[in-house]
């Protein structure tokens, strides 16, 4: 298998361990909803923060693999020290969430390039690597854990030797360099992406508000357990897996009207926990997000690579606009669902909210009908050399 679709797959192996869940523990832990949106937001606002200073380094590889080593470390640290603790549970799992931003960012650039000819198709097909190395990992996580929390703790361990594991593929990477366009202008760096970063960040601001509130819709309304969170996260892994391929195709095809989509469609997560009145639906409708998920691997990055000129200034900034986007809207999320659930209660608190969310998810999504269509844009040259001992 080649080396970047192994690392791949042993990285969403590891994160489908962890992610699905994070969230969910933390509710369960104590996590106070300020904390909670903080954690709901770290994957977009610390790991996108943390990229910025790197966007004129051109060596992705060396960042793998201090990123990859610093990440078993951490998940260690989870394991054995602050698991219990709900400040350090927070702490850790945003120097995670940082971390992770450094791999993210180093593991663009090398797919920037593996992506060239064929965005969508090429990046559907490592998203389908990713997808499998996270479903089984998510069921086994959750029929361990269940009800008894303490067991997570064996959970993170295992996602610790995951990584280890890969940091062995990527020590088998060499000599690589990314020699593009490097721009020290923020305004030449953005130019041609103006309002894509613009509909980024409107829409990540209101994607993120329901984000603290799903994992207490999940623990107090539905009363769900890791096994129910685990299987609700399949599903959507599974449909991902199916949609993923032909989905990339229909990107490369029709990309300005699939990012619509991709962001409309995200309405029904929202409404599902409204209206659905058993974890069952749950289930079910949660199918859609295999076709949400499968245009959010393809068709934003795709559009970023195909219309900068400055890709690695490109990757960083847009992915500090979105993380900002998110850090804002979890943090209004919570600190709304803080001041509601006084006055009406948590579940009240959790109907009315996420009714408010779904409208402004819908209004924002329409920002990327606006979006000018794809234009060819100057290309930057990775070399890589992997060593096959």
């Amino acid at each position: 298998m080649d080396k970047l679709r192994l690392y791949v797959l042993i990285q969403n192996l590891a994160n489908g361990l962890t992610q699905p869940f994070m969230s969910f523990l933390a509710v369960a832990s104590g996590v106070p909803n300020i904390g909670l949106g903080l954690i709901s937001s770290a994957n977009g606002f610390f790991a996108g923060v943390t990229q910025l200073p790197l966007r004129k380094l051109s060596e992705p590889v060396k960042l793998l693999k201090l990123s990859t080593a610093s990440l078993i470390i951490l998940w260690l640290l989870m394991a054995f020290i602050s698991y219990t603790n709900p400040i350090l549970y927070v702490v850790t799992y945003l120097s995670i969430a940082a971390t992770g931003g450094v791999s993210s960012y180093a593991w663009a650039l090398l797919l920037e390039r593996a992506s060239r000819g064929s965005r969508g198709r090429v990046l559907a097909e490592y998203g389908f690597f990713g997808s499998i190395g996270g479903l089984l990992a998510t069921l086994t996580a959750g029929l361990v854990v269940r009800g008894n929390y303490a067991l997570a703790k064996y959970v993170f361990i295992t996602a610790a030797l995951l990584i280890a594991s890969n940091f062995t593929v990527v020590m088998r990477l060499d000599n690589v360099k990314y020699d593009g366009v490097n721009s020290s202008n923020l305004r030449q760096s953005i130019k041609g992406i103006e309002n894509f970063l613009g509909a980024t960040f409107i829409f990540a601001v209101v994607w993120s508000f329901a984000w603290p509130i799903f994992p207490v819709a999940q623990y107090y309304v539905f009363s769900m357990t890791t096994e129910q969170v685990a299987i609700l996260s399949i599903v959507g892994g599974a449909s991902t897996l199916i949609l993923q391929r032909p989905v990339g195709s229909l990107v490369d095809k029709h990309r300005r009207i699939m990012m619509f989509l991709g962001r409309f469609l995200l309405i029904t997560f929202p409404l599902m926990y409204v209206f659905s009145t058993s974890v069952y639906q749950l289930f079910i409708i949660n199918v859609v997000s295999g076709f949400t998920n499968s245009v959010s691997n393809t068709a934003y990055m795709a559009y970023l690579f195909d219309n900068s000129r400055d890709k690695k200034s490109a990757i960083t900034i847009y992915n500090a606009v979105y993380g900002t986007g998110t850090l804002v809207g979890s943090l209004i999320g919570s600190a709304s669902l803080s001041a509601v659930e006084l006055m009406v209660g948590v579940k009240e608190a959790v109907k009315y909210l996420l009714l408010i969310d779904a409208a402004a998810r819908a209004g924002a999504a329409v920002a990327y009908l606006k979006l000018p269509e794809f234009k060819p844009a100057s290309r930057g040259t990775l070399t890589v050399s992997a060593r096959t001992n």
